[in-house]
């Protein structure tokens, strides 16, 4: 619950909205007892045939002939008690204290009638008909009003929550993009959109319920239990002794809720991650005929989630029963006594004094009235109660994402990055994911400014590995990554892969145009210039054959064009960047050999004045390069050019061999 306290806390930056809706909240409880209220002038007055005028004079001298009654019988009891015995003269006492209470409260309720006479003969309606009107349209009028109020409270509380929720979706997302390979763990990327979307949206649902009916329903229902108190006070605390009792079964069924609710959000979680997994691996699912398996999967995991949620709403409505069952209980009881008080004319009830005065059946039908009215915001607080504790689960778990910081930032005193073309050294880098399992051992090499290297080795040797620690996508365990005799974790970090041209083999595309594909990571290069890149990348001749060209739309990760033709628009994205460093991570793997020759002359021109590391298997790619470094297992076995590698190192001859035998 901390956590979402926290959330509340964070919704304070809108104190204005909240303080508007508060205060229309408040209007909203005071509407709803005047409302009530109207109950008693249609009891008293217009049904018993009086006008305001007729009962308010009828009101005083009523109260006072029982004023003038009690002193009579005071004045009795007083001669009569010298003359007594002592348990008949306790008796007496008790009923002098009773006789003397009764007068002082129909002196007062005469004085307060008496107070407003004069207002009420001057301008209440003379006629019962006329009051009734004068009701109806009080009732209408407070009706309209508290709609309004209602309707602005609830947008305004809307607007707290789910502008609270956005500004959290937005460091959400941004602590999300900042975060490494190891960083989202074994959950998955379905369980972090989880938390991003649905985690926050249960928050924001909590957020309206707190600042909404946590505080109108209460509001109403305080303002219904203080008029009930006004018009009997004794009888209200009697009334709500089955509370306590009711209160405990909720604070017993709310720790039950939050439980359960966590368990159903870890499930549906679990559920998304499945989703995924099978969404974006459709193509392997339906090569290795895996339908069956994964609908199996997904089933399985659907279920129990659906038993989760079963028991939520089992909860739910067990704190919906538990509400009215308590409003019944207490109209019930308020039924029972208040109507002994008035068939029987008593103040008493076993005992217990419960009025001062005989109650009326206008008062108690009023006094009944306002129970009913308070007991219609402890049935809306029912469902709150749920909300509640499934805001707090999602809270503490997204709260930890919220909190989190990203293993790769930048430094406190960032230095600039070099302007002119930069040198690269690994100096004694190690690296894991795995403390038990080193991907990259004691890695070291320099290549001067201008210089290129290709990297070439087994799969599973660490090629790639150690081409992302350049733009840091991870740092080393041990050793250090140099550019220009400069840590790379010394650069702002963004400054750092500004400066960085990036090409994989799985080429990175987005559901947009060709041409904001290519301008990725160069906004506000013209069309001219990404054609010219295009052409470069030799990707030119196929977006020119498309029906919009370079405004034909790519589909989710660009797959209605062929593999050869996304790695030349990730080529082209490199090329428009224009950085002083290129790497290329197999970004020829999938063209085929006419594309690559024409691709390699242009990247030849390309690479010249630029610092370049080439991960690749094919030994067509080694022409482009000044050094060739052989990795097994991730070490350096050697490095040198291709034909004193040829010359010297047997295992350079293994895989020239083995690419060889597999173009025959």
């Amino acid at each position: 619950m901390l956590q979402l306290l926290r959330a509340l806390r964070m919704a304070f930056k809108y104190r204005w909205s909240l303080c508007g809706s508060i205060l229309l909240s408040f209007a909203v409880a005071v509407l709803w007892g005047a409302n009530i209220g109207a109950v008693y002038p249609l009891i008293e007055v217009v049904f018993n045939h009086h006008s305001l005028a007729d009962w308010a004079e009828n009101r005083v001298a009523t109260a006072n002939a029982a004023a003038d009654a009690a002193q009579q019988e005071i004045v009795r009891l007083q001669v009569e008690i010298d003359h007594l015995a002592d348990s008949d003269a306790r008796r007496t006492r008790t009923e002098l204290l009773r006789l003397v209470s009764l007068e002082q409260a129909e002196r007062q309720k005469a004085e307060r009638s008496q107070f407003f006479l004069p207002w009420i003969q001057a301008w209440a309606p003379s006629t019962p008909f006329q009051t009734l009107l004068w009701v109806a349209a009080f009732i209408f009028v407070g009706t309209l009003l508290r709609c309004l109020c209602l309707m602005g409270s609830m947008i305004l509380v809307a607007k707290v929550g789910e502008r609270t929720v956005l500004d959290m979706q937005h460091v959400l997302f941004r602590k999300s993009l900042s975060m490494q390979k190891g960083d989202l763990g074994i959950k998955g990327t379905g369980d972090l959109v989880g938390r991003i979307r649905g985690e926050s949206n249960a928050i924001c649902t909590a957020i309206i319920s707190v600042y909404g009916r946590v505080i109108r329903e209460p509001l109403k229902m305080g303002v219904c239990l203080g008029c009930a108190a006004w018009v009997n006070w004794r009888l209200l605390l009697f009334t709500m002794l089955i509370c306590p009792l009711a209160l405990f079964l909720l604070v017993k069924i709310a720790r039950l809720t939050k439980h359960a609710n966590r368990r159903a959000i870890e499930e549906s979680a679990k559920l998304l991650n499945r989703l995924f997994e099978s969404l974006t691996y459709r193509q392997a699912v339906n090569a290795f005929v895996m339908e069956g398996h994964e609908r199996s999967r997904f089933q399985a995991t659907a279920k129990d989630v659906y038993h989760k949620k079963m028991r939520i709403a089992a909860l739910s409505a067990l704190a919906r029963t538990n509400s009215e069952l308590v409003g019944v209980v207490v109209i019930c009881i308020t039924l029972l006594a208040g109507s002994y008080l008035v068939l029987a004319e008593q103040t008493h009830l076993f005992g217990i004094k419960l009025s001062t005065t005989p109650m009326t059946s206008s008062e108690i039908m009023t006094f009944f009235a306002f129970l009913i009215g308070a007991s219609d915001p402890i049935r809306k607080m029912g469902s709150v109660f749920n909300e509640l504790q499934a805001g707090a689960v999602a809270a503490e778990r997204l709260f930890p994402l919220y909190d989190f910081k990203p293993s790769i930032s930048t430094s406190n005193k960032p230095v600039p990055f070099p302007k002119r073309v930069p040198a690269i050294e690994f100096k004694n880098v190690c690296f894991h994911y795995d403390p038990t399992q080193p991907v990259l051992k004691n890695v070291s090499f320099t290549l001067q400014p201008g210089e290129s290297l290709a990297i070439i080795g087994s799969n599973g040797c660490g090629k790639s590995t150690a081409l992302n620690l350049l733009p840091r996508f991870g740092d080393p365990t041990s050793g250090e990554v140099l550019i220009d005799g400069i840590p790379t974790s010394e650069f702002r970090l963004k400054e750092l892969r500004r400066n960085i041209g990036y090409v994989t083999q799985n080429a990175m595309l987005f559901g947009d145009s060709i041409m904001d594909n290519i301008r990725y990571g160069t906004p506000r290069a013209t069309a001219e210039q990404v054609r010219n890149a295009a052409v470069r990348a030799h990707a030119d001749s196929f977006i020119s054959q498309m029906e919009l060209g370079y405004d034909s739309r790519l589909s989710e990760h660009g797959t209605n064009i062929s593999g050869g033709q996304r790695q030349r628009l990730a080529l082209a994205r490199a090329i428009l960047k224009d950085a002083p460093i290129l790497l290329l991570d197999e970004a020829t793997s999938q063209i085929d050999p006419e594309s690559e020759m024409l691709i390699h002359k242009s990247l030849k021109l390309f690479m010249k004045g630029r610092t370049t590391i080439i991960v690749t298997h094919r030994f067509s790619t080694l022409d482009l390069v000044d050094k060739i470094l052989v990795m097994e297992d991730g070490q350096i076995v050697d490095m040198g050019t291709h034909a004193k590698l040829m010359a010297c190192s047997a295992h350079y001859q293994r895989l020239r061999n083995s690419e060889l035998k597999d173009v025959a």
